[in-house]
């Protein structure tokens, strides 16, 4: 059995009504109706203004809320850290956020000197993470191993979260990645996926063509694991009782 205590919602689920004008203070209060108290906030369904930071803020502190932030955007870019890290981790900082995620981006070898300035601006209350993304520029194997090595090398904590259903975007075997980068992952993205005319689309896990079962029993036990597609609430309270019954 999958704790409910390791799900996570990310908003994307309520894409619908993201696009309908609705809020990310909304749509997260309507998710707690399903008994979920983590939640992953999209940096892209934000507003920006301080009462909305600060709302949301104490929604967590109401609700004894886990909140997990996605940032749609690549940690390394032309090789140097983002200049919009300080930002990043100020809007964390002001919701609350326990865990924050990036894209890799242009990670190179100059890039390495580098590292040690992540640590110092991201403060220990917060995990930072990388997601493999669906770009080959940011998502191969090699390249995140190559990355994760070099971050332990150089004793920077930062860890990897893995979406199972990107892998196939990036035509890598979702098995052998999952394997490889067991030592560095820290928490999951479930969806899945189906495949017509060489074209993957991303869907629910539940029916889809991702082995999602054998995937999860790789995991430890506590990971956190995400669900992050567009779905219905039906839909949604169905795909979270099969996770929850599923035996890990």
């Amino acid at each position: 059995m999958v704790e409910p205590n390791r799900i996570v919602l990310n908003t994307l689920i309520a894409q619908a009504a993201h696009d309908q004008g609705v809020d990310q203070i909304t749509i997260t209060k309507q998710l707690l109706g399903l008994g979920i108290t983590n939640f992953e906030l999209r940096r892209e369904y934000l507003r920006f203004t301080l009462p909305e930071l600060a709302a949301l803020n104490q929604l967590r502190l109401a609700n004894r809320l886990t909140f997990f932030l996605s940032v749609p955007a690549d940690l390394f870019v032309d090789g140097h850290v983002t200049q919009d890290l300080l930002q990043y981790v100020a809007e964390a900082q002001a919701l609350g956020v326990s865990y924050l995620k990036f894209n890799l981006g242009q990670f190179t070898d100059q890039s390495v000197a580098e590292l040690p300035y992540l640590a110092k601006v991201v403060p220990d209350s917060i995990q930072l993470n990388i997601e493999n993304d669906q770009t080959i520029q940011n998502a191969t194997l090699a390249t995140l191993l190559n990355f994760f090595k070099v971050a332990k090398d150089n004793q920077v904590n930062i860890g990897f979260v893995n979406d199972l259903g990107n892998w196939v975007y990036t035509n890598q075997d979702e098995d052998e990645t999952t394997k490889a980068l067991l030592p560095y992952t820290r928490y999951v993205h479930l969806k899945g996926y189906q495949v017509e005319d060489g074209k993957p689309t991303t869907t629910s896990f539940v029916g889809s063509q991702l082995d999602w079962q054998n995937l999860l029993k790789q995991f430890d036990q506590t990971l956190p694991i995400a669900l992050e597609y567009p779905v219905e609430e039906p839909q949604l309270t169905s795909d979270l009782t099969t996770l929850k019954d599923f035996d890990i």
